[in-house]
């Protein structure tokens, strides 16, 4: 039996009854994909005893769903009872469900997305995720998350908390230091004197600072959309011109604090 995708629980007019600037936008924790458009803060909404999920009032609230039909799961609750749930997917992860089909209620599960609100200025475009930032003096901040020793050194996904990156070499070696700024500079197109790596919250965890670059421009790049204006690609990455002839020059600034 295919799979239904839900494109739209809403009450009334729905998008077009909502200021843009009032909108929030809600993303899988885990995947990173879009899951659901609405004009509230679910933060400020009622926990279900039961299980800690937002309860949502379609009655209420503008609800648009980005979701795919999870199935039906059954529960024994504490008290001896069965629930019935009609989970809400994004991919094939539950972020969602509700107690009857296409039910007024929705109830979003504990944890299972992340929110920024939408710039009014981008239009229709992807909102950045917040794991792209501003920083200091103009320059962009990026987590990244990094998996070792894999075939070739790649950015392999952009989620709501971290771009993952993928690296040949050993995390804690400085042949790796230096393979994810030369990955970096090919990617974002950038010198890697215009960037800095620093350590972040665990051993996989990485910051790096971006100059010259906006949040967007940085994003768009990472998902391999367009050339940004100004920045000027790895003139000075070694191994452009065979063998790492620029690896001298400015080269503790770019792992600083590693």
């Amino acid at each position: 039996m295919p799979k239904r995708t839900t494109i739209l629980y809403t009450s009334s007019d729905g998008l077009k009854g909502a200021a843009e600037d009032e909108l929030i936008i809600y993303y899988c924790k885990f995947s990173g994909r879009h899951a659901f458009t609405t004009d509230v803060d679910i933060d400020t909404l009622p926990r279900r005893r039961t299980d800690g999920a937002r309860v949502l009032d379609k009655g209420k609230h503008m609800l648009r769903l980005y979701t795919t039909d999870g199935g039906t799961k059954l529960l024994r609750r504490k008290d001896g009872t069965v629930e019935r749930q009609y989970r809400l997917n994004v991919g094939r992860l539950p972020v969602a469900y509700t107690a009857e089909p296409d039910g007024a209620l929705v109830y979003v599960l504990e944890g299972a997305v992340t929110a920024f609100q939408k710039d009014p200025a981008a239009g229709d475009r992807v909102p950045v995720p917040p794991c792209i930032r501003k920083g200091d003096a103009g320059s962009t901040e990026v987590v990244l998350e990094l998996e070792d020793r894999q075939p070739h050194a790649a950015v392999a996904k952009i989620t709501s908390d971290a771009v993952r990156v993928h690296l040949t070499g050993h995390t804690s070696s400085e042949a790796a230091a230096h393979e994810l700024l030369q990955l970096m500079s090919r990617v974002l197109n950038m010198r890697l004197t215009q960037m800095v790596v620093m350590r972040g919250a665990n051993s996989k965890q990485r910051i790096l600072t971006v100059e010259m670059l906006t949040p967007r421009q940085v994003y768009r790049a990472l998902r391999g959309e367009a050339p940004k204006p100004g920045a000027r690609g790895g003139e000075e990455a070694g191994g452009r011109s065979g063998g790492g002839g620029g690896r001298g020059r400015g080269r503790r600034p770019w792992f600083a604090g590693l």
